[in-house]
């Protein structure tokens, strides 16, 4: 079978039918593969159109978009579909010459870094950066940092353009809102942050009839967010520009 011409990311929308494709009863059922199929291309197109637009001369990111179908890695339920950005392959590689072979195998899943998501589920868009629980490097190099109260006060000025975003730490109930957030909320969250053990969230939930996600134009909305996500990626992540853990930061 030919495979479908590519999709031209500037048509793209998410129809309530789309959102349909999550409901709890059909979760795991492979019949509605070929249906999940058709938004999984809808997420790889924007995830492809963000990972050119967000890069650049010391930024290479690159897209991944989730199964469609149930499988052993979504416990053999499609609850939500999403595509995420990571780092490329060249700062990988400059990660494992610190971390060594067998400590450096752990960079080899696209998914285990610091990432910018974008997830549908049954009930709207989530967008987010979020640290994996395994991603100790960039977890520990954020609270490494984070011990300075100026690296705080920096981070804090980058999170408070961010909004209606909120940061969340693991499974905890406590969101603690973009906008006007302080250094103490930094370093009171930091204390309950584990590195390599859980989660880090800054993340926005919108609802599928908000006019954001039925309006006209919907891709240009989605790169402005992940845009605007950029400065708090940059000072998160580990990069050779903000190493806080081979020393070689600022």
């Amino acid at each position: 079978m030919a495979e479908p011409p590519p999709l031209d990311p500037a048509e793209i929308r998410f129809p309530p039918g789309d959102f349909e494709k999550y409901h709890e009863r059909i979760q795991r059922d492979p019949e509605f593969n070929d249906a999940r199929l058709v938004v999984r291309r809808k997420l790889d197109a924007i995830g492809k159109h963000l990972a050119r637009t967000l890069s650049g001369k010391d930024l290479e990111l690159v897209s991944r978009a989730t199964l469609h179908h149930p499988y052993s890695t979504n416990g053999f339920r499609v609850s939500s579909q999403a595509v995420y950005l990571s780092r490329g392959e060249k700062e990988r590689k400059a990660i494992q010459r610190h971390l060594g072979v067998d400590l450096g195998k752990d960079l080899d899943q696209n998914y285990t870094h610091a990432i910018l998501l974008l997830e549908i589920n049954e009930d709207g868009l989530l967008l987010a950066l979020r640290i994996h629980k395994a991603a100790w490097w960039d977890g520990e190099n954020l609270k490494r940092g984070l011990q300075s109260r100026k690296r705080r006060e920096e981070l804090a000025t980058v999170l408070d353009p961010l909004g209606e975003y909120g940061l969340r730490i693991g499974d905890h109930r406590r969101v603690r809102r973009c906008a006007g957030i302080t250094e103490r909320d930094l370093s009171e969250a930091m204390g309950f942050y584990t590195p390599g053990e859980q989660w880090l969230h800054i993340e926005r939930f919108i609802e599928r009839e908000d006019p954001f996600v039925t309006e006209e134009e919907l891709l240009p909305r989605l790169t402005e967010q992940f845009q605007l996500l950029l400065p708090a990626y940059r000072a998160i992540r580990w990069s050779k520009r903000n190493d806080q853990l081979f020393g070689g930061g600022a």
